[in-house]
């Protein structure tokens, strides 16, 4: 029987999923000072100024035969479904079957950890403290680092080449893992110019069906309204403009006032509906077909962008989706949002009148310019998700290739997203996977709300795998609860379910850029210029959809950008794409 896993809970998958560098968002810190643990270890002190505590890793007759890896990393915390705060040196100082079968694991495979765990709000200092005293630890949480700081460790012969520790040391499967599999692109994302991978990283492993698909954003806007006025949902952006035009002639939130808005980006090309128009989604972006770095304001369809959203702003419908502490989607005032397609947490949080239909928001792909397929933004199918960890130069290489061996592992891959089969889930008749979410266990309750507490900013990264045809109809699903009996989110997942079944239907843009690391020299060359750039190019696009800038001075506004380094930012990004995929 085939098992497939079924992602944990909706909002804890899509926060990982969607933010490329994101963490569980029940991640919390709370208490001073470090607690460590790990081997036998304890009544040591550790190199954190701490005192260390033993922790499961493996019998004590044959902890002496066992390699040792000493690890600096963050005391993970998370809050379980009784609101309690559980920390990752609570498991293991504690009775923790996650933990007891995550380090009995490793010492089967010939390993004990010891760990220096660190409270979260203290890392960064603490980190950079004991790199200025030698850094004296195995494996190291390094994303607290900077760049340039990473590179001059590796010059420095500090930092180990993790693909040579897995080339020589590492089993085979790892290596097809890291070189030819699903990590190899995240490692793709950590080549330095020498050819070497100094730190490895949380990869987010996107499936549907056979596919690795990865998630998409798209422009949204409350279909509870289109069927309360008997409007279908826009084809074209004409179409669009006359949809939201006709919610406040009808006061269709009924509270008596014109005040239905569109809340969109107005200083970025990153609010949905300038992939209408065929446009980029930031400042320099990657053609998702050709792999060349352009800008939206080098762009054909740009100005046609700008009349559009000049349009909708001179008539009060549209208010900047960037402005803090709005209020318009709670007041039952925003006629279209922009967010990921599968969202289902703007929903709950609207209030609208007694008696009204539940509202509900779905994703608008409908042409902007003849001949000019409107893109959709989606990240890649495999994606670095940040989460940064290295060995240093006092490891053992053999011991860093077991952690690196079990890492990739389907085994680990298992434990660390959904934990243990008869304890923390199970498989039905259909071999799918229910997990116990109802369980008074609160290491049960931690593993289905969050992936287990050592991953993520803690002492190992994730590889997480996550169904996007489980995440599609956990989405419908969430449509019964909100007041949708008969057929849930239907309409909401019908587009995104054609988007993942048809994908050569669509036309799509890269999200970001994923590339290779910078170099010294391209870091401190973008660093010298890109906050001006960014601030002046938001500044103008800003300034032109409210009509205080006119189009007339077109030629001044890309002049200003580029004399504050808009050519340099695509040249160094384009070098740094094409070392990640060898365009």
């Amino acid at each position: 029987m085939k098992r497939k896993a079924m992602a944990a809970f909706m909002a804890a998958i899509m926060t990982a999923s969607l933010l490329a560098g994101c963490g569980d968002n029940a991640s919390q810190s709370s208490g001073e000072g470090s607690s460590s643990a790990g081997g036998d270890s304890a009544g040591e002190e550790s190199s954190a100024g701490e005192e260390s505590s033993g922790g499961g890793s493996g019998s004590e007759e044959a902890s002496g035969d066992l390699k040792t890896l000493h690890i600096l990393g963050v005391d993970h915390s998370g809050t379980d479904g009784n609101g309690q705060t559980v920390k990752l040196s609570d498991w293991v100082n504690g009775d923790s079957k996650l933990w007891e079968r995550f380090t009995s694991d490793l010492a089967e495979r010939g390993l004990k950890l010891e760990l220096d765990l660190i409270e979260n709000d203290q890392y960064d200092t603490t980190v950079n403290n004991q790199l200025a005293a030698g850094l004296d630890y195995d494996f190291v949480y390094i994303t607290p680092l900077s760049t340039k700081t990473r590179i001059g460790l590796v010059e420095q012969g500090k930092l180990q080449p993790l693909n040579q520790i897995w080339n020589q040391y590492g089993q085979e499967a790892t290596k097809e893992f890291y070189e030819q599999g699903a990590g190899s692109e995240v490692v793709k994302l950590n080549v330095l110019e020498d050819g070497n991978i100094y730190w490895v990283s949380t990869a987010i492993i996107g499936t549907y069906g056979d596919s690795n698909f990865g998630s998409f954003t798209m422009p949204q806007i409350r279909k509870d309204w289109l069927d309360k006025l008997g409007l279908e949902m826009p084809q074209t952006t004409d179409e669009l403009y006359e949809a939201l035009k006709a919610f406040r002639e009808n006061d269709v939130n009924g509270n008596g006032e014109a005040d239905e808005v569109a809340r969109l980006s107005l200083s970025t090309f990153s609010g949905g509906i300038a992939q209408l128009f065929g446009l980029g989604n930031s400042i320099a972006y990657v053609d998702y077909y050709t792999g060349k770095v352009s800008s939206p304001w080098y762009d054909e369809n740009v100005k046609e962008y700008i009349r559009f959203m000049q349009k909708l702003y001179e008539e009060g419908m549209l208010v900047d989706g960037d402005s803090e502490n709005s209020t318009e989607v709670a007041e039952n005032k925003a006629a279209m949002i922009f967010d990921w397609a599968l969202q289902t947490w703007q929903e709950p949080t609207i209030m609208v009148p007694e008696g009204e239909a539940a509202p509900y928001y779905v994703g608008v792909h409908c042409k902007a310019v003849e001949g000019v397929e409107p893109l959709i933004a989606r990240q890649r199918g495999i994606q670095k998700a940040g989460y940064d960890y290295a060995a240093t130069d006092k490891a053992d290489p053999e011991a860093v290739a077991i952690y690196l061996d079990y890492i990739a592992s389907e085994e680990y891959a298992l434990l660390s997203e959904f934990g243990i089969e008869g304890f923390s889930f199970e498989y039905d008749e259909n071999g799918e996977m229910v997990q116990y979410s109802d369980s008074e266990d609160s290491e049960v309750q931690m593993i289905v709300k969050t992936p287990a507490l050592w991953v993520n900013n803690g002492i190992a990264p994730r590889v997480q795998k996550v169904d996007r045809k489980q995440e599609v109809d956990m989405t419908k699903g969430a449509g019964y609860d909100m007041g949708y009996p008969e057929e849930g989110f239907e309409e909401k997942v019908k587009l995104i379910r054609d988007i993942y079944e048809n994908e050569e239907k669509y036309s799509y843009a890269a999200m970001s850029v994923d590339m290779a690391v910078s170099t010294v020299a391209e870091n401190d060359e973008v660093d010298s210029f890109y906050t001006d750039l960014d601030t002046r190019s938001k500044e103008i696009l800003m300034n032109l959809i409210m009509g205080t800038y006119s189009l007339e001075d077109w030629d001044t506004y890309i002049s200003d950008l580029q004399n504050l380094g808009l050519d340099k930012l695509i040249e160094i990004y384009q070098n740094r794409y094409d070392r990640a995929w060898g365009n």
